[in-house]
């Protein structure tokens, strides 16, 4: 995982194009339902009561969640009442939408950081779950609760590009754990107070952000939660907790790792091999250096070293682009680079050779 900054919402047809219309008692059913000091919708109660107003994709699917899900006579106590057909969840799978979001992630999955679109498809996760959650409390999966999140189905700040092993629940095995375990996000959402969880389109959602016990790839920075063991190959590839201030591993880092899966086996062996070739190229870069110099002091010709130089740093550099696997795990790769004799005796810094 690396912290992604999301931009504003895109110019796409499902969030800019108002073309749908909305029947009178519609209109009124969802008017009933929306508070007049709602924090996310307020603004559309003058809309809602103007007969020729029109709404976007997004927002008559928001609506339509609203009338079924927000209605009071439909869930209670966690439990679904109605008998009525939920409506159907089709913004977030717009194509448009599916290419911003792979553009704002760099065509890897939020979670793992891995590029996965060669052996697999794509998910569109809702980080808050939208018809039901997981509450996930103390690591146990629970009964789902209804309703989710449901007025966030459509809302480009609850989406992530995401593989299918980190959005989906697997039974897969992990380094030095016995057996298979339940891994992957699907509808898990522990809060650390659940009574406080938000449950209503009329309530605002920002007010879990200090509950939350998972990582949300679009808000925290993974340097100051995670660990990546790189001085040994034992370790090599598992990702831990980071051990904070106070001597305590992080609680989102605790609660994140198993919830996404990052230490599912495959993934270790997966970002262990990409260390492995990272260190080999960063080899690579100081032999060329060191028989460059070496060459130089002799007086003899140093094309070749100069041309092996450029194509090693070139490599070197591209694996550090924003579009290259496990940046969070290289990062601590590049301070054990740092202690590297051969870079030592060069003179140099590691900060000498990333473009």
């Amino acid at each position: 995982m690396i912290k992604i900054k999301r931009t504003k919402q895109p110019d796409i047809a499902i969030y800019n194009l108002k073309n749908q219309k909305l029947t009178k008692a519609f209109r009124d059913e969802v008017l009933a339902l929306i508070d007049t000091n709602s924090i996310h919708f307020s603004s559309f109660i003058p809309r809602l009561k103007d007969a020729n107003e029109k709404f976007t994709k997004a927002e008559k699917e928001t609506l339509q969640a609203i009338a079924y899900y927000g209605n009071p006579a439909h869930f209670a106590n966690d439990e679904k009442l109605t008998k009525k057909k939920a409506p159907t969840f089709k913004v977030y799978k717009d194509s448009e939408l599916k290419e911003f979001l792979k553009t704002l992630f760099n065509k890897k999955c939020a979670y793992c950081d891995s590029r996965f679109l060669s052996t697999s498809t794509a998910d569109i996760e809702h980080f808050r779950p939208k018809a039901a959650f997981n509450p996930f409390k103390d690591n146990v999966d629970e009964k789902l609760l209804v309703p989710g999140y449901y007025w966030l189905a459509a809302d480009w700040n609850n989406l992530l590009w995401s593989c299918v092993f980190c959005n989906r629940k697997n039974n897969l095995d992990q380094p030095n754990v016995p057996g298979v375990n339940p891994l992957g996000k699907k509808n898990r959402f522990p809060l650390s107070q659940e009574p406080r969880r938000i449950r209503s389109h009329d309530k605002d959602v920002k007010t879990e952000k200090r509950l939350l016990l998972i990582m949300d790839p679009c808000v925290d920075d993974p340097m100051k939660h995670f660990s990546y063991p790189v001085k040994n190959d034992e370790d090599l590839g598992i990702v831990k907790a980071l051990i904070k201030s106070n001597g305590k591993p992080s609680k989102k880092a605790v609660a994140s790792i198993p919830i996404y899966g990052l230490n599912r086996t495959e993934l270790v062996i997966a970002r262990k091999e990409a260390a492995l070739d990272f260190k080999s190229i960063f080899m690579a870069v100081l032999d060329s250096i060191d028989a460059f110099t070496r060459k130089k002091q002799a007086g003899e010709d140093t094309t070749e070293e100069k041309e092996r130089f450029k194509f090693q740093k070139d490599r070197f550099n591209a694996k550090l682009s924003k579009s290259a696997e496990y940046l969070s795990m290289k990062q601590f790769l590049l301070e054990d680079f740092k202690d590297f004799p051969l870079l030592n005796k060069l003179g140099l810094k590691i900060e000498n050779l990333i473009d």
